[in-house]
Order: C-alpha cells, then structure tokens, then sequence
C-alpha cells in the first residue's frame, strides 16, 4: 500500500514536512522558553513610537501561513479579550489605525511584499509596531531600529511552522497586559499533539492510521470542510490546496445554512465532492443541531466524513484538530505522488511580479523610510 511505503513518502517529502509537523510540540516549548519584552519607546527617523497608553485594537498583518495564525487568535480569544482583533491580508492597513493601535507583522520569511507595506503604512501612524518572524527584511528593519521583535526557528515551510507564529502571539499579548497564560491548556495541547504523532506518522500502518484512511477517502475528490470555528477549516483547506495540490472549499456553521446548503440541491449523488465535517465538544448546542439536520438533508449527496476534536480545553480543540489536518493533507499529498513542500504556482507568481510589476521598486520610492 502506497501510504505504508516508507521509501516512497521519503522521497516524495524530499524537504521533511513530515518531521516538522512531527516536531510542533517541541517548537511550542522553544517559544514559550523565549523572553520577549517591550521598550517604553522607539524612534524611526522622524516617526515616534510609544509602547505604553491604551490600546484600543489589535491588527495582525499577515499572508497565507502566516496570517492564519491571527485567525485563531481571534477565535480563540473572542470570548475573553475586551480589545478587538482584526486580521489584515493586502497591501496597506486600515483607516482608523492609530497610536493607540498595536499592529503585529507575521512574516516567517520575513520578506512578504503585502505585510512589508502595511508596516511602512504603521510606521508612518506611529502605531505600536511589533514583529515576528524568522529573518529577512522585517527582522532587520526591527533589529536596526531597536523595535520589538520575536524571532522564530528559521528552516521550516511557513505553512509547517504554525506554532511558531501562533504562540509568539500570546506571548506578546501577555507582554502586553492583554492575556494570562492558561498554563492546563497548554500543557493538554502539547501532551495531545504528542499522543497524536505517535497515531499518525508514517509508521503507523493505514489499517490503524485515521489520517491515512481520511486522505484515501478524500483521493480523486474535491473536500468541502465545516466547522463551527471557520479558522479550522480554512486552514485545512490552504492546506490541502498547498500540501496536497488539490482544489477544496470551506465554511463555518451556523453561516453556511444560510446559503451554502442551498448549492448542493442541484445536485446528483455522483458529485465529485466529499464532505469533512470538524466537531468540537466545545461548540453550541444548537451548532450540534445545525449540524445534524444538514446531515439529513446532503446525506444522499455526498460522503461525509466527521473528525471530532480532542482535549477539553478550547485551544487543544482548535489544535487537535488542526494537527490531525496537517496530517490528512500530507497523505494526500503523497498519493497525488507529490512534494508536500513544494508550491510551484506561488513560486512562479513570485517571479513574474518582480519581472513585471517590479514590485520591490515601491519600498525603494519611499524616502521616509528608505530601509526597504
């Protein structure tokens, strides 16, 4: 059998995603051993920061694997967190963006183009500038003016490197007098990553191995992902797009009854589409109901495939399921007989805008901060 032949998904996984996933609970240890600080002040040529007075809002600026980490941020926080966070994917930042706005930049190459100018558009607001990331020219910048930097493990694909993005967020809203460690929650996160890589990694034969059985019932089909917790489904639909190279949709419940569910009465049961369906204990009750009368309405359309999250607290649900994701979209990636790492359309497209667009040339224009 294809996912039982170790040579094959070797070779296959020539740059070892495999054993960074494999690693997440160690890299969450090695970022909560990190001491990060904030200075009272910074200056930026003629641009003043202020890291103390209030904070009215939190932005995180970030693209692909790495603004994802912002998504569950805010989920996980939304309940607790008296301040908003919103989540920014484009080329500059929002108008009301201020001195009293904190405004993280995740960048685990720290060269990507969007989150570069939403930091010259920060500087420029004298907002609270921090950054995380594992080099480039974020880092350098940062590290040239004395600004707040959380450096990451370099060597890892940034869609890989999840909980070093992630949890240097909570480090800095700690910092920040915005959130306590809840310290049962993580250590029941680590200690059930843990349990799962010994269920899922590719020794374990596919006659006991949940994940490999899921990618085999995925392979030749398009997945529609739900979840009561939209940042969990989109990420294992970027991931399945990215690892696997397949085409997949998600949504959130309760919004897709609203209008999702209404697409499928079209049609037939020989659709090329299977459903995943996340399940949390922790969500509402009337989520649960939502969930099992759409059941009965798409049963006769497609498969549906429910994975149920693990732990009791809300961030080792949201992570629990995340892994067991990651796991699904590597197997899958190997029987499309693909490189997980690899991302050759991202890649080409990164090319052609340097040839065409010249998009660099837009930071060297900007004589305010010259760095870029």
């Amino acid at each position: 059998m294809m996912l039982d032949n170790l040579e094959t998904i070797s070779d296959l996984d020539s740059e070892n995603m495999f054993q960074m996933v494999y690693d997440w609970p160690e890299l969450i240890d090695r970022v909560l051993q990190y001491s990060f600080k904030l200075p009272i002040s910074s200056r930026i040529n003629q641009y003043k920061i202020s890291y103390e007075g209030s904070i009215s809002q939190i932005v995180i600026c970030g693209m692909g694997g790495s603004a994802i980490s912002g998504d569950y941020l805010k989920t996980y926080l939304e309940k607790t967190s008296k301040i908003p966070i919103l989540i920014q994917r484009n080329y500059d930042i929002p108008a009301f963006i201020g001195k009293d706005t904190v405004v993280i930049f995740i960048s685990y190459s720290g060269n990507t183009e969007e989150t570069i100018s939403c930091l010259i558009s920060a500087v420029k607001r004298s907002a609270k500038i921090i950054g995380i990331g594992s080099g480039g020219r974020l880092e350098d910048f940062f590290n040239k003016y004395e600004l707040p930097f959380f450096p990451v493990l370099s060597g890892y694909q940034p869609r890989a490197s999840f909980p070093l993005l992630f949890f240097p967020l909570l480090k800095i809203l700690n910092e920040l007098g915005i959130y306590s460690f809840d310290q049962q929650a993580l250590e029941e996160t680590i200690a059930v990553f843990k349990e799962m890589r010994e269920e899922f990694n590719p020794k374990v034969l596919t006659e006991i191995n949940r994940a490999k059985q899921i990618a085999q019932s995925i392979f030749g089909r398009i997945p529609v992902i739900w979840s009561p917790f939209g940042c969990v489904s989109e990420r294992l639909k970027c991931q399945v797009n990215e690892n696997s190279k397949v085409l997949a949709i998600s949504t959130e419940l309760p919004e897709f009854n609203h209008n999702h569910i209404v697409g499928w009465e079209n049609w037939a049961n020989n659709n090329p589409f299977i459903i995943i369906v996340f399940r949390f204990p922790i969500e509402h009750p009337n989520v649960s109901l939502r969930f099992e009368i759409t059941k009965e309405i798409l049963t006769t359309k497609a498969k549906i495939i429910e994975l149920i999250a693990r732990g009791s607290s809300l961030l080792c649900q949201l992570f629990s399921s995340t892994y067991f994701g990651d796991y699904i979209s590597m197997y899958l990636a190997i029987l499309n007989n693909q490189n997980p790492s690899s991302v050759i359309s991202i890649d080409f497209l990164k090319t052609q805008l340097e040839e065409r667009a010249k998009a660099t040339m837009y930071f060297k224009r900007d004589e305010s901060l010259r760095d870029f």
